[in-house]
């Protein structure tokens, strides 16, 4: 498992719930094929949303914090 910890684009619905889409790291698209898990933890005062997603290729985790509206890639596995 890679650490990555870098703030990333990401194109997310927000319609039903929210679900990354597809996500800009190093000059690529990854798009994102399944969503295999979804956990919340807080950090203070804020929440901070964890998707374990795959492109069919590799495992990322994203984060998304919802005080900054930031999202994060902060795994890779291969």
């Amino acid at each position: 498992m890679m650490q990555v910890g870098q703030t990333i684009s990401v194109l997310a619905s927000f319609s039903a719930g929210m679900k990354p889409l597809q996500f800009r790291w190093s000059g690529r698209i990854i798009k994102v094929k399944e969503i295999t898990y979804t956990w919340k933890s807080r950090e203070g005062q804020k929440d901070i949303f964890h998707f374990s997603v795959t492109d069919g290729d590799s495992l990322y985790e994203l984060t998304f914090d919802t005080r900054s509206l930031l999202w994060r890639l902060e795994h890779i596995e291969a």
